[in-house]
């Protein structure tokens, strides 16, 4: 009986070490989010009402950036990949909450002018292949000639509706 209590005063460690890990990270993400958003601000004439989702947003980038890099450390193509898809998700959300304006700036920015968690990434236009065919002449085939109708199926049921009506 004495066991239970201690069993569950552990387990409530346990469960409450876990948020404290997520408020110490948390915190370096939010004064770099703060900082890149400033810089945003500035280049975009981002207003006071827009600053706090882009610095949300932002947050969340570079949280979602870490854990990718913790996660795929050992496959850098994968790494590139969830990279590339991250911030075209971001440049995409970020349409959602600037002024068309505001975010027509955010897209012209020249690589390199934003810090790079907040450089657009744009999703790749699709490709289209053409290809030429060099045109060949195919001999035709003629054309099936039409079955003729055969008189003796006509006629059975001419007669059979004769002999109803009888």
């Amino acid at each position: 009986m004495k066991i239970l209590p201690l069993l569950l005063i552990s387990g409530l460690g346990l469960l409450l070490q876990p948020p404290a890990r997520a408020q110490e990270a948390a915190p370096a993400f939010k004064e770099e989010a703060m900082t890149i958003t400033r810089q945003l601000a500035a280049f975009i004439s981002l207003d006071d009402a827009r600053q706090l989702p882009v610095r949300r947003l932002t947050q969340q980038r570079l949280s979602e950036q870490a854990d990718a890099r913790q996660l795929y450390a050992n496959d850098p193509d994968m790494l590139q990949q969830k990279l590339t898809a991250i911030g075209q998700a971001y440049t995409t959300q970020l349409g959602t909450i600037l002024a068309p304006a505001q975010y027509e700036r955010y897209l012209a920015a020249a690589p390199g002018t934003l810090h790079a968690a907040v450089a657009a990434v744009r999703t790749p236009a699709p490709v289209v292949i053409t290809q030429v065919v060099a045109a060949t002449t195919v001999p035709r085939k003629p054309a099936p000639k039409p079955v003729p109708a055969r008189p003796a199926v006509a006629g059975r049921a001419a007669a059979k509706g004769a002999a109803v009506r009888r």
